[in-house]
């Protein structure tokens, strides 16, 4: 094994003081956890190279032999000064994707930010600072510019999470197919977690003690919020968390696409399944791809938008509705 994964391994034997572990106790350790080829003079200086670092509160009590290595109880954070290149931009992407943090996090978090932005700007040629403006992590879905989000209610809405608190608010309902839409105000409203979900930000909350369902909430559809004093009602099963919220409950179906020769590019090399096949077909400028997914409205949009680069063999319900589709789109268009 490496130094560094060494040095690792050393780090998790060493307990927060008032506790403390000698030298031959870690190396003992160590040797059971599969780290054969060392001895203990090696371990000894690995503890003095990480206590001197200064990055992970490891001290030594040398009052009695052997010494007790402990990490200092009132360590917390890393040493700012000793902040690298690579560190700060880590620092940097975390700051660029944190908005969902708590916000006791981001606060604490701060100072790290503060420090990564001052140590890539000192040298705006480095390579460290060209990967920053070099790569994204880009969602891409419909082109539509966001809705603006009140950001005090968005702190107040993650400080309600955090601390499982209700809150109550002023929501916005949608009625009739989305032509009326009516502000009420709420009360007793359990915050469960927040969802961001092809760019779009949502609260998921439930009502109440009784009310089961959750709800999915456009962050846009929440203004006047106030945290209240009151604990949360109702929280996840032990098994949940807000992630099961965006999986589908649709069945699976075996998909049947003949795809244009000319389009496959569009598939190729990506996959609707992980035992999707592309073979030949009757026809000489198509191909027959097969593919076990779940008939979800996602899958539908995806196929509408490959247009007549596809024909939909199977199963026979979604042929139905593309053929329902295209029989409107036809008289809307005529």
């Amino acid at each position: 094994m490496s130094a560094f994964q060494r040095k690792l391994d050393i780090l998790q034997f060493v307990p927060t003081a008032p506790r403390k572990v000698s030298s031959r106790q870690i190396f003992e350790n160590l040797q059971n956890c599969g780290h054969h080829h060392i001895d203990m003079r090696t371990i000894q200086r690995d503890l003095v190279n990480l206590e001197n670092v200064g990055l992970f509160g490891l001290e030594v009590d040398k009052r009695s032999k052997p010494y007790g290595w402990y990490i200092n109880a009132n360590f917390k954070k890393l040493n700012l000064s000793l902040m690298d290149g690579n560190t700060a931009l880590a620092f940097k992407v975390l700051e660029q994707s944190g908005a969902t943090l708590p916000n006791s996090t981001l606060t604490e978090m701060q100072p790290y930010f503060d420090k990564a932005t001052q140590i890539l700007q000192q040298d705006s040629d480095s390579l460290l600072t060209n990967w920053l403006k070099s790569v994204a992590d880009s969602q891409v879905s419909q082109p539509l510019i966001a809705p603006e989000i009140d950001a005090s209610c968005f702190e107040k809405i993650k400080s309600a999470i955090f601390f499982k608190k209700q809150i109550s608010a002023d929501i916005k309902r949608v009625f009739s197919g989305g032509n009326e839409t009516v502000w009420k105000h709420y009360d007793r409203v359990n915050p469960m977690g927040l969802v961001k979900q092809d760019g779009r930000q949502l609260f998921v909350c439930t009502f109440g003690t009784l009310h089961k369902r959750r709800y999915a909430l456009p962050l846009q559809f929440i203004r006047n919020v106030t945290v209240t004093d009151d604990d949360c009602q109702q929280t996840f099963g032990e098994l949940e968390n807000v992630q099961f919220l965006t999986a589908t409950s649709k069945e699976e179906v075996q998909l049947k696409l003949l795809v244009k020769n000319n389009s496959l590019f569009l598939l190729h090399g990506y996959k609707l399944s992980e035992d999707q096949t592309i073979n030949k077909s009757s026809h000489k400028d198509k191909s027959l791809l097969i593919a076990t997914v779940k008939d979800t409205n996602k899958l539908r949009a995806f196929l509408r938008g490959l247009g007549d680069n596809i024909e939909i063999i199977a199963p026979q319900k979604l042929r139905d509705y593309f053929c329902e589709l295209s029989t409107k789109l036809y008289n809307t268009y005529t």
